[in-house]
C-alpha cells in the first residue's frame, strides 16, 4: 500500500565517529528517493570510552552541528523527522544531561537506540535489499557482521530463517580504549589486539561454525572504506562481492596492520585509522574462525535501515510480518535450547493470537501481538533451571539476553509477562515492576490477563483442545473449546483466571465445551 502523498522524512544520527542527516522522499519501501545527505566525521567516541562521559565542550559541538541540521530540515520543509543516538549517548554516564542540553539548545528530542535495536535496524534494511537482489534464498548460511563503536553483532540466516544472533560488547573504540596510548603505539599492538579479539570471540566459535557459513555480509562505512583501500569502487547501491583471499592478501601486505600504517600508506585520517584497524583485525579473526567462500559488502547502514523500517510501519508493509516471523523463529531457537515443551507453547501461542484479534480496540495491534508471542515462546525457559520459582528464573534469563527485534523496553515487558504468567499479579511492590513506565505496566497487565486464560486451556500440557473458536459481543467473550477428553482441570483453571481478565478488560469471559 502506498502512502496517499509523498512527504519528506528526515533521519539524524548522532554516532560515536560521525553525525549525519538523511532527507528522503518516501513513496513506498521500493521508492525511496534521497533528497539530501550530509555527514561530519567526529571523534566523540574516543572521549566517551576514555572518560565514560562527554564534556561540556563536546555537548556544545553536538548542539552546533544539530542546529545546522535543523536549518536543513526547515529549508526543505521537513515536518517528520527523528533524531537517533547510538553508543555515544547510550553509554555516557551523563546521558540525561546530554539529552537535556540538546533539547534546550535545539528543540530536538533524542531517541536513544539500544545496541540490539541498532543492529536490528541495519539488518532490516540490509536483508530487505539483499532479498530484492535474490541473495537471501540460498540454502547456505550467511553471517551478517555489524561492528559499531561499542559492540559487534553476529547474525546468521539460512533459507530465509533467522537461526542465530549474538551481540558482543567489543566494538572498535571499546577495543582501542582497552589499551593505553603507549600500548597502542607498540609494534606488537596489532597482534595483541588479534589475540584479545580471539579470546572474546572464542566462546561463540562452535556455535557459529555449526551453521557452515558460506557468506560474510558486511555493511556500513568501514567495510566500504576497506574495499576502497583495496582498490574497489563502492559508489554503487548494489551489494559487491569479494573473495576472502583478496582481503587476506590486503592484510598480509601490511605485515601487521596498524593505525600508523593506514595513516602513512593510505593517508587515512588518524581518527578513522583508529576505527579501521580493529575492524580489519576483527574481520581477520572471524575469517580464521569460519572460513567463508565469499565476502558481501552492502552499502546500507543505520540511516537506511531506520528509513525503511519506519516507512514499512507507515505502509503496514508485509515485510514487517516476514521480519517478525524471523524474530519469532529465533526466539523459538532460544527456547529450544532450554528444552521447553514446544507443542504446549505453540498451542498457547495460537490460542492467544485468536483472542488478541478480538481485542484490537484495546490498543493491541500486530506489534503488540508480536511482543506477547515472544513472551509466550520464552515463558517456560526457567524450568530448565528449576521447576521451583521457574518464572523468576525465566525473568532473569530474558533480562540477560539480547532479544533481536525488541527494544529494551519491550524486553522488559516480555520478562515481566513471563514473571507473572504462572502466578501472582503485576504489583508496584515488586522490584521488577515498580520502576517501569506506566505505559509498560498497563501493557503487561493486559498481556498477563490474556496469557493466563489461554494457558489455562492447556494447563495439563496434554493438548486436549482440538479446536478453539472465540466470539465477542459488547460485554462478553465466549470461548468455545472442542475436545473429546475431560477438561475439568482446564475449566476450573480457566474460570479462576477469567475473573482477573474481567477485572482488567471489563469483559466477562465464558468457556463453553463441546465434543466433535
Amino acid at each position: 500500500m502506498a502512502l496517499s502523498k509523498q512527504p519528506l522524512y528526515g533521519t539524524i544520527h548522532l554516532g560515536a565517529s560521525s553525525m549525519s542527516i538523511t532527507i528522503v522522499e518516501y513513496t513506498t519501501i521500493d521508492e525511496v528517493k534521497i533528497i539530501d545527505y550530509a555527514s561530519r566525521d567526529v571523534n566523540f567516541g574516543e572521549e566517551l570510552f576514555h572518560n565514560k562521559r562527554l564534556s561540556f565542550q563536546t555537548i556544545e559541538e553536538i548542539c552546533r552541528l544539530l542546529k545546522g541540521y535543523k536549518r536543513m530540515l526547515e529549508e526543505y520543509g521537513v515536518e517528520h523527522y527523528t533524531v537517533y543516538a547510538t553508543a555515544v549517548v547510550r553509554e555516557a554516564e551523563n546521558r540525561r544531561s546530554i539529552m537535556d542540553q540538546i533539547f534546550v539548545q535545539t528543540g530536538f528530542k533524542v531517541e536513544v537506540v539500544d545496541m540490539p535495536k541498532e543492529i536490528y535496524y541495519k539488518y532490516f534494511g540490509l536483508y530487505y535489499h539483499m532479498m530484492k537482489q535474490g541473495l537471501t534464498d540460498t540454502k547456505d548460511a550467511a553471517l551478517f557482521i555489524d561492528i559499531t563503536s561499542g559492540g559487534v553483532g553476529l547474525t546468521v540466516w539460512q533459507k530465509g530463517s533467522l537461526v542465530f544472533q549474538e551481540n558482543v560488547h567489543l566494538g572498535t573504540l571499546r577495543v582501542m580504549e582497552s589499551f593505553n596510548r603507549n600500548q597502542r603505539s607498540s609494534l606488537s599492538f596489532p597482534a595483541a589486539v588479534g589475540e584479545y579479539l580471539h579470546s572474546m570471540l572464542q566462546p561463540l566459535e562452535d556455535e557459529v561454525r555449526r551453521f557452515n557459513v558460506k557468506y560474510f555480509v558486511l555493511s556500513g562505512d568501514e567495510p566500504r572504506e576497506i574495499a576502497e583501500l583495496m582498490g574497489f569502487k563502492t559508489h554503487s547501491q548494489e551489494t559487491m562481492s569479494l573473495l576472502p583471499q583478496q582481503f587476506e592478501d590486503f592484510v598480509e601486505s601490511f605485515h601487521g596492520v596498524s593505525a600508523t600504517k593506514l595513516v602513512n600508506q593510505y593517508n587515512v585520517p588518524e581518527h578513522r585509522a583508529n576505527i579501521l584497524m580493529p575492524t580489519i583485525v576483527l574481520y581477520t579473526e572471524l575469517l580464521k574462525m569460519v572460513r567463508p567462500q565469499s565476502l558481501l559488502i552492502s552499502p546500507y547502514g543505520f540511516a537506511e535501515g531506520v528509513i525503511l523500517y519506519k516507512g514499512a510501519e507507515l505502509e503496514n508493509h508485509h515485510f514487517l510480518d516476514v521480519m517478525r516471523e524471523q524474530n519469532l523463529q529465533l526466539a523459538r531457537a532460544i527456547a529450544r535450547s532450554y528444552q521447553v515443551d514446544e507443542a504446549h507453547v505453540a498451542q498457547v501461542e495460537r490460542f492467544t493470537v485468536q483472542l488478541c484479534h478480538n481485542l484490537a480496540d484495546f490498543d493491541i495491534d500486530e506489534r503488540m501481538i508480536f511482543v506477547l508471542r515472544t513472551a509466550i515462546i520464552l515463558s517456560e525457559v526457567g524450568k530448565f533451571v528449576s521447576l521451583r520459582n521457574h518464572s523468576e528464573h525465566a525473568y532473569r534469563i530474558i533480562m540477560g539476553s539480547d532479544l533481536f527485534g525488541l527494544s529494551d523496553r519491550e524486553k522488559e515487558v516480555v520478562a515481566n509477562v513471563v514473571f507473572y504468567h504462572y502466578k501472582g499479579k503485576p504489583d508496584d511492590d515488586d522490584e521488577n515492576f515498580h520502576y517501569l513506565k506506566e505505559v509498560q505496566k498497563i501493557l503487561i497487565t493486559k498481556f498477563v490477563a490474556i496469557l493466563r486464560c489461554m494457558r489455562a486451556l492447556d494447563v495439563s500440557h496434554k493438548l486436549k483442545v482440538s479446536k478453539l473458536a472465540i466470539e465477542r459481543n459488547d460485554k462478553c467473550i465466549v470461548v468455545k473449546a472442542t475436545t473429546k477428553q475431560d477438561l475439568s482441570l482446564e475449566k476450573w483453571t480457566f474460570e479462576r483466571e477469567a475473573e482477573y481478565f474481567s477485572e482488567v478488560f471489563g469483559l466477562e469471559m465464558v468457556l463453553r465445551i463441546g465434543g466433535k
